[in-house]
């Protein structure tokens, strides 16, 4: 499977490291050299330097033939913007961590009219899984 990944941080990086295990196809874009360094040094991986929002830049990481586009940089708006793109250019799927409350409200909306296929909203995701193993002590 293609899979791009816009964004090295922890999850970033943490997502290309579990993913690259699994043998799949991987482009990780970020701006931050350092860190691209460290992730081709260390993972299977193919990286590229440039702005995840960059028409150009999605192209040169192929992302018109791309099965995934993953967008989980640090900002939301640019996650949308990533993956709007990708999914104008071809990428089958895309998934966009969004971590502000108001755009998780329209998550719905987002997903029909931009064409995310998947929202991530960690802080949400960890507070259900809290309320379930509440509602469920002795699964504990």
């Amino acid at each position: 499977m293609k899979i791009i990944i816009i964004g090295n941080g922890k999850v970033g990086y943490t997502l290309a490291e579990q993913l690259s295990i699994a043998n799949h196809d991987l482009t990780i874009i970020d701006r931050d050299l350092p860190a691209l360094q460290r992730a081709e040094g260390s993972l299977d991986v193919m990286c590229i330097s440039g702005n995840g929002a960059s028409i150009r830049t999605l192209m040169e990481a192929g992302a018109r033939q791309s099965d995934l586009v993953i967008a989980v940089t640090n900002s939301d708006e640019v996650n949308i913007v990533c993956c709007l793109l990708a999914k104008k250019l071809g990428a089958h799927h895309t998934v966009a961590r969004i971590r502000d409350p108001e755009y998780s409200a329209d998550a719905p909306l987002l997903q029909k009219e931009i064409g995310l296929d998947m929202i991530i909203n960690p802080e949400r995701a960890a507070a259900m899984e809290i309320s379930r193993i509440f509602r469920y002590p002795s699964a504990t």
